[in-house]
């Protein structure tokens, strides 16, 4: 659709009252509702004005290279929910008056910083450029409202079209937006929508799922749910943990677990003798399904100073040896979080370095294989010193004073080979705990970038063969975390990720799509498909490039019998690139699910 193209409602389908209000019934605003979802949005001059912009803020103009951010001149259609309960007789698509309203004018939060995702704003912002169409019992005492508010909104509009055309001259006025907009009310009752335009029934029973953010935590809680990572060993989300064990409902604990550790922040690992009593009380347990015990473990955070760090690890690797014990046993043990992703992962590589004797950097890979994790740059040296710690190496961060050991550190290395002093019941390591709870969002912020802004990794102290082995590993651009795996063979990454050749041939990726970063890859490693002058900031538009992509892509399934691995970075582009992958992928298997 052109920017000069509007929708229009045909009159033959509205009823006027008064004071611009009209009235339609159900099976007309259905028909409005399909035409109008068959019309594009006009992105070319919805943003950066939808984004929050109008223009008196010279940060977001610079930004957004505009001089001015008037209205744009459009027409959609917004569904109000006029009931007195938010989640009964409600339909799709449909948003509450609050959501719209404030003190009688379209709500506005004004923003002077440069913000992509302004959702909370965005409602208000498109309802001011839409025909209103309210349904419910109070629908008409809303229509009233709306039908103000569109009023003094189309006055304050004059108001600056007059002063910007006094200014800036008539050209400033293109697709300026001098529309009169229309409030609807749908007199039919509730009954009379069919059953695809119904998000609640009369009852409060949810029909359709359109709340995006709850279709989001059912997509995290299934891409996150348990998955066994070494024999008897598991990690999921804490969904995924029982919490009776004499219930007689075999989905109530699926996986037989016995043994559950929950990594969280300010988390109180279990002391030696606490771990004694476990071990007693499941050895006196002959079903091994019938108890359930429940541990914590740190999350993030662990304490650097040399006495805390010490008690840490004499705990850590009790419960390490306890896990193997059990496991050994044919006992299941779930490591699990509130997400199935982040605070466990600090737990699940130091199981694997453990159980499998390995190094970190193919602990990472290892779990990599087997399900997606992530990991605070601020993690990787406590990773390494429990990597220095379980494969009996000489402490390898950062040099110690010479100074006489102390009982933790002799205590510790009598755990690596082994001793009997882990059925201890002693106590005495208890120490004040001195650490403090930090937000996932400050704890990233801090272990992502430096002071210039730039990701800046910690230093890492890698030997030579270390470093020869696992370069992707050791890299200044290695972040702590792999990109999302979307699918089992496509990625969405950053610009840290794409400048780690060596990290994307460590996970078998062959093909990537660059969109306006150019990573300067060699193209005798990767097939490459750079978006130039293509960029992530809200306004450029995709839909240019879209055929370059699918070409790009539909090579590469034929080439590689359609496994592949793809790296998309960015903000948003890169996330309509996925889409578009998923849409080619999809039809690409019932195609070749047809041919067999």
């Amino acid at each position: 659709m052109a920017s000069t193209e509007l929708f229009e409602i045909p009159d033959n389908l509205l009823n006027f009252t008064c004071n611009n209000l009209y009235t339609i019934t159900a099976a007309q605003f259905q028909k409005i509702h399909a035409a109008y979802k068959r019309t594009e949005l006009p992105s070319d001059i919805l943003f950066p004005w939808l984004h929050g912009v109008d223009g008196l803020s010279n940060q977001q103009n610079l930004f957004f290279g505009v001089r001015r951010c008037m209205a744009p001149r459009y027409r959609g259609i917004l569904l109000v929910h006029c009931n007195p309960s938010e989640t009964s007789s409600r339909l799709v698509e449909s948003v509450l008056p609050s959501q719209v309203l404030t003190d009688g004018h379209f709500s506005a939060h004004r923003d002077t910083g440069i913000n992509l995702r302004n959702f909370q704003n965005q409602i208000a912002r498109f309802a001011s450029i839409c025909d209103i169409v309210c349904y419910g019992k109070n629908a008409y005492t809303v229509a009233e409202m709306m039908a103000s508010a569109q009023s003094r909104n189309y006055a304050e509009r004059q108001i600056e079209m007059d002063a910007v055309y006094r200014a800036a001259g008539k050209r400033a006025l293109v697709n300026a937006n001098d529309l009169i907009y229309k409030t609807i009310v749908i007199e039919d009752d509730f009954s009379a929508f069919k059953e695809e335009f119904v998000m609640y029934d009369a009852s409060g029973i949810q029909v359709t799922r359109q709340d995006f953010l709850e279709l989001e935590q059912i997509e995290m809680r299934e891409m996150s749910k348990a998955s066994e990572v070494t024999s008897h060993v598991w990690i999921g989300n804490t969904q995924d943990a029982p919490v009776r064990f004499d219930s007689d409902d075999p989905n109530d604990n699926p996986h037989a677990i016995s043994i559950c550790i929950e990594a969280h922040d300010l988390a109180d690992m279990p002391l030696p003798s606490t771990l004694t009593l476990a071990r007693e009380m499941l050895n006196d347990v002959k079903n091994k399904q019938t108890e359930v015990i429940h541990f914590d473990m740190y999350a993030t955070g662990v304490p650097q100073t040399k006495v805390e760090f010490d008690v840490f690890c004499t705990r850590l690797l009790c419960l390490l040896k306890f896990m193997q014990e059990q496991s050994s046993q044919g006992r299941n043990i779930l490591i699990h979080c509130s997400d199935g992703y982040t605070e466990s992962s600090l737990l699940g590589l130091t199981w694997i370095m453990y159980h499998l004797r390995i190094s970190l950097p193919d602990a990472y890979l290892y779990f990599q294989k087997k399900r997606s994790f992530f990991v605070y740059a601020s993690d990787i040296p406590t990773l390494r010193r429990i990597e220095c710690l379980i494969l009996g190496q000489e402490e390898c961060i950062e040099p110690e004073p010479k100074r006489k050991k102390s009982e933790q550190y002799e205590f510790i290395q009598n755990l690596r080979i082994g001793d009997s002093h882990l059925d201890s019941s002693d106590d005495s390591d208890s120490e004040v705990d001195h650490r403090v709870l930090y937000k996932d969002d400050y704890l990233n912020k801090i272990s992502n970038l430096g002071k210039s802004g730039i990701y800046k990794q910690l230093s890492l102290s890698p030997t030579k063969q270390e470093l020869e082995v696992h370069p992707w590993f050791y890299s200044s651009r290695f972040e702590g975390s792999f990109p999302s795996r979307v699918l089992p063979f496509l990625y969405l990454g950053n610009l840290n990720h794409a400048t780690n050749p060596e990290m994307l041939k460590a996970l078998n990726i062959t093909h990537i799509v660059s969109v306006g970063e150019k990573a300067d890859l060699d193209a005798l490693d990767f097939d490459l498909l750079f978006l130039d002058n293509l960029y992530d900031d809200g306004i450029d538009s995709i839909r240019g490039r879209l055929e370059e992509v699918l070409q790009f892509i539909g090579k590469s399934f034929f080439l590689i019998n359609m496994f592949i691995y793809c790296l998309y970075f960015g903000l948003h582009d890169n996330k309509i690139l996925i889409l578009l992958f998923f849409i080619l992928f999809f039809f690409m298997v019932r195609v070749c699910n047809f041919l067999i």
